[in-house]
């Protein structure tokens, strides 16, 4: 039977469970604002997503929100005070506050996001940077940067347009308009539709988390090179990475147990 433990994130807006299993489960938990990220919850989420990187015993993360929403961007209480920011401080602020993000799309663990209701702006993009993108029937995505004239931030230029490519990107940014959940999947912002999507990304990720971390990890770094290495390079890395993955401890084993098998027919 598997453990589940809770820890203290040092801020209730934040949940944070690990099962035995290696699963860590990373919950917004902002209700009232539709999980929306306060100064809180953008100051705290790149701490806890580093730490879930460095520990060994996570080995595939889920991202989620609360009741019925993922996150519905920043709030708005505090998009007020950049007015209020200098240039640098702004910067550096962004600079710190938007690594969430990013330290999704390059963790080499496995991340599923957990998609019911809406997944607005940096919303979004924290369900873009993840690996595995499931949905419920009310799952919404927007980019409405443009409706109060800002442009794209947290990452959602680079994510829009790597999810469903330039073109269609552009289209929804410019606009600012909901995307709903057929669409979604239809464009690639959604893998599937499902009707309880937490369940079905804890089963995903507790499978994922079941594969070899070396291996899992290996196999993630030559898909994040693939995005700024040519053809050739990637396969001297492809080669690179299996011959040390030939030489694994897991490889070996593995292959003792499927070769046993087959003389066993």
């Amino acid at each position: 039977m598997n453990e589940t433990t809770t820890y203290n994130t040092g801020v209730a807006s934040l949940q944070l469970t690990h099962t035995s299993d290696g699963v860590a489960q990373l919950a917004l938990n902002r209700p009232h604002r539709r999980n929306a990220l306060d100064r809180e919850l953008l100051d705290t989420l790149p701490t806890v997503l580093r730490q879930l990187d460095e520990d060994p015993d996570v080995r595939a993360i889920v991202v989620t929100g609360s009741s019925g929403a993922f996150c519905a961007g920043g709030d708005l209480d505090i998009i007020g005070q950049i007015i209020d920011e200098t240039p640098e401080t702004a910067r550096q602020r962004m600079a710190r506050e938007f690594a969430s993000a990013s330290l999704l799309l390059r963790t080499l663990k496995p991340t599923v996001a957990a998609v019911d209701g809406a997944a607005v702006g940096a919303g979004m993009a924290l369900a873009l940077a993840c690996d595995v993108r499931l949905g419920s029937p009310r799952a919404v995505f927007a980019a409405p940067f443009i409706k109060m004239g800002l442009v794209p931030d947290f990452g959602v230029s680079w994510l829009l347009t790597r999810a469903v490519g330039a073109a269609r990107a552009t289209e929804i940014a410019v606009s600012g308009r909901k995307v709903g959940a057929d669409e979604a999947v239809r464009i690639g912002l959604l893998d599937v539709v499902v009707p309880d999507p937490l369940t079905e990304a804890v089963t995903k990720a507790k499978h994922l988390a079941a594969a070899s971390p070396e291996a899992a990890g290996a196999t993630k770094r030559l898909m994040q090179a693939s995005e700024r290495q040519s053809y050739e390079e990637l396969l001297e890395l492809e080669i690179e990475e299996q011959i040390r993955a030939v030489r694994s401890g897991k490889f070996a084993r593995l292959w003792a147990d499927w070769s046993e098998k087959v003389r066993g027919h």
